[in-house]
């Protein structure tokens, strides 16, 4: 019988390693390639974890506290175990690693999905899902898929495929509303979306209505994945977002309210640093690229 086990993140145990054996979040970050900042959190995640303090902070560095040198020496054990017992099934060339930070519900939503076509035996991902924007010119990452309009200085953005949205609710409440309710029925919901409400604000547009910001009744979630499954037990009316979420109306757990749509302002983009990449990198660009033009969006279906 297996058991589930509670560890903390990869990425915070070898953190924690290096700076206990640097004794400086400074050297540990630039061993390690990441930031100062990214070494410190991490070491944070550890220490929340366990809930002890593994080091103290002073002005030339850091010191391991005792519990720290304990866990720090039972990682190092653990660590050296799993080398030792992976030699003979890890592959002996070069399979290439390209870093990828990807907000959650867009790795839900897409990336998972196509990990078998963009994986294979010479390009592997290292995966970084989270919401915090990772530093690309620092070079936590190779690549970052971020949400929005494109206007990031410093980098090279590329939308991956264009997005239109409509208002859409669960069946039961669709049913209630009938059939192309107004847009003043619409607006007397309460109205879901995640962390922008530029596609409201888009759509309402195009009947020349304003949405400036949420209203107390309104339901903002972090994550597009969060406002899917809130729409689908009736918590209100909301944005889909095709082509992301077109299985949601393709199966019948939400129905479209309009059939007018419009183009969602904010686009998920592939981010990568200025300049030439590595070729592992470029090929990976080019796989994620080429997937996405494959993804288009469907329109809102008639005959409700």
């Amino acid at each position: 019988m297996t058991h589930s086990i509670s560890l903390p993140p990869l990425e915070s145990l070898t953190a924690v390693l290096a700076a206990g054996r640097t004794g400086s979040f400074s050297a540990a970050a630039q061993e390690l390639g990441v930031t100062h900042a990214a070494i410190s959190r991490r070491v944070q995640a550890a220490e929340s974890w366990l809930g002890v303090a593994l080091f103290e902070r002073h002005g030339r560095g850091v010191r391991t506290t005792p519990d720290g040198e304990r866990f720090i020496a039972r990682v190092g054990e653990a660590f050296n175990m799993i080398a030792r017992s992976g030699d003979q099934w890890r592959h002996r060339r070069g399979t290439e690693i390209v870093r990828l930070s990807i907000l959650p519900a867009f790795a839900k939503l897409w990336l998972f999905q196509m990990l078998g076509k963009l994986q294979d035996a010479n390009l592997r991902f290292d995966l970084l899902v989270e919401h915090q924007l990772a530093d690309l010119e620092k070079g936590e990452v190779d690549i970052a898929v971020r949400c929005g309009n494109g206007q990031w200085t410093g980098v090279n953005s590329t939308p991956l495929f264009q997005e239109m949205v409509y208002p859409v609710a669960a069946p039961s409440l669709a049913a209630r509303l009938g059939p192309n309710p107004s847009v003043a029925t619409i607006m007397a919901e309460t109205l879901v979306h995640d962390s922008t409400v530029t596609s409201w604000r888009a759509w309402l547009a195009a009947h020349d209505v304003q949405y400036s910001k949420p209203r107390p009744q309104d339901i903002r979630f972090e994550d597009y994945d969060t406002v899917l499954a809130a729409l689908e037990v009736g918590l209100g009316i909301g944005m889909l977002r095709s082509p992301l979420g077109d299985a949601w109306v393709a199966d019948g757990r939400l129905v479209p309210l309009s059939p007018l749509w419009v183009p969602n302002p904010y686009l998920y983009h592939l981010v990568t640093r200025t300049g030439t990449p590595r070729p592992a990198v470029a090929e990976a660009r080019d796989r994620m690229l080429a997937l996405a033009a494959e993804f288009r969006p469907t329109p809102p279906p008639s005959g409700r």
